[in-house]
């Protein structure tokens, strides 16, 4: 059976493995073929789509491409890497979305059922396709997934036991086009959902509980502001009620991740974790979880400058969720590809604590004039993320932080969140080996 694979990621290349190793003939569709709006693809569409099984459809390629269009036109399946692997996996899937918190949240529940006695795999839009370990995945073992909207799009047989959307807010309007079609897409995490499983949504977030998806799974919520049915806050402890009675899990003291967004996605997870293990005592390893790469994550003090990674946002929200997070004066450095919005709600709701600004990047321009319109003075314009982290710096007093929040995708200058949070560490500790160096020569120096 022909098979054709679009995309030639991390995701298009496990998928590859995934089907070869069962006995497909499997296809790579070129670039130039996948992305033609002209003779390229009417050259080629005839050989391609004939006897053609199905396509994989890797999360960063556009479903609206003129390619994809032919092969609805054909009535020919496309399978999106994350359903590929999902489908073929034996155990209960817990899957989370949401535009925010994702990956910490994931990986937070992970953390928290290393010691359950059912063996845990964690993939997705995390970073680990799922077709690499689907059939290593027994019956009673979990299976914790991060999906975003580019995965969700395309589902059709995807079925999570345990759904749970984290929050709503704009983002990837590049992609979807309007706010409306994003939403749906995340919303098609409870697609296939029965009675039997369980959605969880977020209570405080006023998007989300307008655009509430339709499912006939158990609802439970989580709330940092008020009781609800599932997990919530009170008295500086995290609760747990099911209508029927309220249980203590857990002391907020316990965490060590910095911000009310973060205590959201604490809540999320032990609401999961707690549904599938009915254990409280698990629960306690959230004093042991220190968060994840490149979402505020401390990298160093300089002259007592500190200095934070939040490369992972790449949206307004995540960026206005990081400055909220500080009580301390920042320096804050914005800008990368552009994503399709505009910076209007950033500067109409930025935080007095904000004192600087460096923008680099594709968007540098269209960030600027925002800031202008919204009469924000101290914007600077610099021609890379090392001038901006510089700028910074030296821009900083004591106590200062400089943080890296872009509220941009990455891709203009580097291939990930990931590389461009790893440069600015690393741009960081060139910060501090000079810094250092430069006191040392002055304590040499004989008065």
């Amino acid at each position: 059976m022909k098979v054709l694979i679009a995309g030639m990621g991390k995701s298009g290349r496990s998928a590859y493995d995934f089907l070869t190793a069962k006995g497909y003939d499997v296809e790579f569709v070129a670039d130039e073929v996948l992305n033609s709006k002209t003779e390229i693809l009417e050259n080629e569409k005839d050989r391609l789509f004939s006897g053609l099984s199905f396509i994989v459809a890797s999360p960063g390629v556009s479903l609206d491409l003129p390619f994809f269009k032919e092969a609805k036109k054909r009535k020919i399946n496309i399978v999106g890497e994350l359903e590929l692997g999902a489908i073929n996996t034996k155990g209960n899937i817990v899957a989370v979305t949401g535009t925010n918190g994702k990956t910490t949240t994931v990986t937070l529940v992970n953390f928290l059922l290393r010691n359950f006695d059912k063996k845990v795999f964690l993939g997705g839009n995390v970073g680990v396709p799922v077709t690499s370990f689907c059939e290593l995945v027994k019956k009673d073992d979990v299976v914790v997934l991060e999906c975003s909207s580019y995965q969700l799009e395309s589902v059709k047989e995807f079925h999570a036991n345990i759904a749970c959307i984290l929050n709503f807010s704009v983002d990837h309007l590049k992609r979807h086009k309007t706010l409306e079609r994003y939403m749906w897409c995340k919303n098609k995490i409870v697609k296939n959902q029965t009675r039997d499983d369980v959605l969880i949504l977020n209570a405080d977030n006023d998007l989300l509980m307008k655009n509430k998806p339709r499912t006939k799974a158990k609802i439970y919520y989580f709330s940092t502001k008020k009781k609800v049915v599932g997990c919530y806050v009170k008295r500086g402890c995290i609760y747990f009620n099911d209508n029927e009675k309220s249980e203590k899990l857990l002391s907020l003291k316990k965490i060590k991740l910095v911000g009310e967004h973060n205590l959201s996605n604490v809540l999320a997870s032990c609401l999961i974790v707690y549904l599938i293990t009915k254990n409280i005592n698990i629960l306690n390893d959230v004093e042991k979880f220190n968060g994840v790469a490149h979402r505020i994550e401390y990298v160093e003090k300089v002259n007592n400058v500190s200095f934070y990674n939040d490369s992972k946002a790449t949206n307004i929200d995540s960026t206005l969720v990081a400055v909220r997070s500080f009580k301390n004066k920042i320096n804050l450095i914005l800008g990368g590809s552009d994503k399709g919005y505009d910076f209007e709600d950033l500067f109409k709701n930025l935080p007095k604590n904000v004192k600087n600004i460096a923008v680099f990047g594709e968007t540098k321009q269209k960030i600027a004039f925002f800031a202008n319109k919204y009469n924000f003075k101290n914007l600077y314009i610099c021609e890379s993320l090392r001038a901006a982290t510089v700028f910074c710096f030296e821009k900083s007093k004591p106590s200062y932080i400089v943080l890296l929040s872009p509220a941009c995708a990455s891709f203009d200058q580097f291939s990930n969140y990931e590389e461009r949070g790893n440069v600015f560490k690393n741009i960081v500790k060139e910060i501090a080996f000079d810094e250092n160096k430069k006191q040392k020569q002055v304590g040499k120096i004989k008065v």
